[in-house]
């Protein structure tokens, strides 16, 4: 019984996200400008949805070490559908890189295309300059969910293109669940029957090698560096947040 009444919850959440998100883009992103204002809004919207997963027990976010930063590019691990969504709440002054078939979705299409910044060659260039300003741009250099059976895909390289050619510092952000939910391949109502905890943890900021050229090697290397970084986060046990060293959760 708890299980369907989880999964239930799950289904309403989701389907008050779509709205939601519909809403805003027939409402409020037509008359945006910038696609500044048009962040604030959606951090609005889905500082709600983040709300809403913590008072129904579904899932909480704990924040972890995690701290303010700018004009950083951020790289993290993909194991949730909502990952994007707590990152961007704890991270306000961030973008996101977004699949381009995202820009189709009814119901947060024009977000993707407004807001967000599609995947695509072009993304580096449409990146660079909020990072000039002040804004993180959040990559998941997997490119996809993480596989369900453990471990992450190989990585993609542009976020690494974009520190080299941005000369934007690097911060790992890593994400571990309690339990896997809302992965890839797995059914949006298999919920378990317990709340959900989302562990954010923090890496060293770091550069790319100064007067590194931007070349398929350079890029290499450094999505190395990157995929190790995260892999200490992830698999490290060392490095599990407890009770005790928890942070504050997002939207407490």
């Amino acid at each position: 019984m708890k299980r369907i009444w989880r999964a239930s919850l799950t289904l309403l959440l989701f389907a008050l996200f779509g709205v939601g998100g519909l809403l805003l883009s027939l409402l409020a992103l037509p008359f945006v400008c910038r696609r500044e204002r048009g962040l604030a809004y959606v951090v609005f919207l889905w500082r709600i949805s983040v709300w809403c997963w913590r008072v129904t027990g579904l899932a909480i976010a704990d924040s972890g070490n995690c701290r303010p930063v700018s004009g950083c590019v951020m790289v993290a691990n993909h194991p949730s559908l909502i990952d994007v969504v707590f990152l961007t709440v704890l991270f306000p002054n961030t973008f996101s890189i977004a699949k381009r078939s995202l820009c189709r979705n009814p119901f947060i299409g024009r977000i993707v295309r407004q807001v967000f910044l599609p995947d695509g060659e072009a993304f580096i260039e449409r990146a660079k300059p909020l990072l000039a300003a002040g804004y993180n741009v959040l990559i998941f250099p997997e490119g996809t969910r993480s596989p369900m059976t453990g471990g992450m895909h190989p990585f993609k390289r542009g976020a690494a293109h974009l520190a080299i050619q941005s000369g934007a510092p690097i911060v790992p952000v890593t994400i571990r669940p309690t339990r896997r939910i809302l992965g890839k391949g797995q059914p949006v109502w298999d919920m378990g029957k317990d709340t959900v905890f989302f562990r954010f943890g923090m890496g060293e900021p770091f550069l790319p090698d100064q007067g590194m050229p931007d070349s398929r090697h350079a890029a290499r290397l450094l999505t190395e560096r990157v995929r190790r970084a995260l892999e200490r986060g992830v698999f490290n046990q060392g490095t599990e947040v407890t009770n005790e060293q928890r942070g504050d959760a997002i939207c407490e």
